[in-house]
């Protein structure tokens, strides 16, 4: 993308510019979401994924962690999973892998 005409590095702003006829752009399927559903985005290159990404929940330290916090990584876990999923079957989206 080094001769692209267009750079910004806030998803919302390239879902804005894409909104208005500009090109076609890469989007976190969570940026799009409600444009796919309404028809107002459709994916043109459904063969292209972006590289695959991990999620990372950092804490101070394992040997101490507090049963909250345990709990809510674990339930983090689980919806982002869940999400995730429902996004690669509405969309054809690649699936990010949790850690």
């Amino acid at each position: 993308m080094q001769n692209a005409r267009f750079k910004v590095n806030v998803p919302d702003a390239m879902a804005a510019a894409l909104h208005e006829g500009m090109g076609i752009g890469a989007l976190p399927t969570l940026t799009i979401r409600s444009a796919f559903k309404s028809g107002s985005l459709i994916r043109v290159l459904p063969d292209y994924h972006l590289q695959l990404l991990n999620i990372y929940a950092v804490y101070a330290s394992r040997q101490y962690l507090d049963a909250k916090i345990r709990t809510w990584i674990d339930f983090l876990r689980e919806s982002i999973a869940q999400a995730l999923s429902a996004d690669e079957a509405a969309f054809g989206t690649t699936p990010v892998k949790l850690s």
